[in-house]
């Protein structure tokens, strides 16, 4: 059975479609070249010549062998789409979490659609674009971390902010491709408010969030930040330090109106997680981006 990968797929599909007659004789291709043993490498090894029967007969090959054909096949499309012409699924760049988001309701007089605000469902990109609409969504709010995400009914939000569809950032199995392209398709539809750990890592996802407006920080953090330090054990400094690479990030990019905040984590040393804004009962206010 004829084994290949997405990446050697896409040099032959390149090759045959070029009709290349001689390539560099790569790990790629030495791979192909083991498997098909189709071609001629020179007695350097460097080179791989192909003749024009042989491009034809990689194309019937992989025909043959995997169902696809290297003129008219890609691989943009889902297993489920992949398996209706090939054994091979795993060959399909669309994975099985990339067209979905995991989402959840808050701030509504009652549940839009009969779920609890602990409740989260496992949504479709479309049904959620839908969502936004039928269900007259106000925001959407990013939330970093999957246990805050869980428990996000607990955080002392602003009490305007109602009607919020809440989506997980992603992670693992939650893929953030998926997020990445509900926002891509939300963006400048509705405010996307970003909330996420109070340090130079959480303000760079923020401010990398595709259509990003706002973000959710505590108040304390802008009024009374010696307040905010002063409560035992919610500041770790050790976090902070293993943060070089963003601190870095910050101290380049525009922030505009978060300069201010991204001056304070750093100059401060702050990294303050989720988990202990909510655990602490910090009340939460909007930072606008511009």
């Amino acid at each position: 059975m004829v084994s290949l990968t997405p990446q050697q797929f896409q040099l032959l599909k390149n090759a045959v479609k070029k009709r290349s007659l001689k390539l560099k004789f790569t790990p790629n291709w030495q791979a192909i070249y083991r498997e098909l043993e189709i071609g001629q490498p020179d007695e350097s090894e460097r080179w791989l010549f192909f003749t024009a029967q042989d491009l034809v007969k990689l194309r019937q090959d992989v025909k043959d062998h995997l169902g696809l054909d290297l003129f008219y096949d890609d691989l943009n499309v889902d297993r489920m789409a992949m398996s209706a012409k090939s054994h091979n699924e795993k060959l399909a760049n669309i994975r099985p979490e990339a067209e979905y988001v995991l989402v959840k309701y808050l701030g509504f007089e009652s549940s839009p659609i009969g779920i609890s605000t602990r409740t989260s469902l496992r949504m479709p990109l479309d049904e959620a674009e839908d969502h936004c609409c039928e269900l007259n969504i106000a925001a959407i709010l990013v939330v970093e971390n999957l246990d805050v995400f869980d428990v996000i009914h607990q955080a002392r939000l602003p009490e305007d902010l109602t009607n919020l569809m809440v989506i997980y950032r992603g992670s693992g199995h939650h893929s953030p491709i998926g997020v990445r392209h509900f926002l891509q398709a939300m963006a400048g539809e509705l405010p996307i408010i970003a909330f996420t750990d109070l340090d130079p890592a959480g303000l760079q996802i923020a401010h990398t969030l595709m259509g990003m407006t706002h973000c959710l920080v505590p108040q304390l953090a802008l009024t009374a930040a010696a307040e905010l330090l002063a409560i035992g054990q919610i500041n770790s400094t050790y976090d902070f330090d293993k943060q070089a690479k963003q601190t870095k990030y910050l101290q380049h990019a525009d922030l505009k109106r978060w300069q201010e905040l991204a001056f304070w984590l750093t100059q401060h040393s702050i990294s303050i997680k989720q988990q202990h804004l909510l655990a602490h009962g910090l009340e939460l206010v909007l930072v606008p981006y511009i």
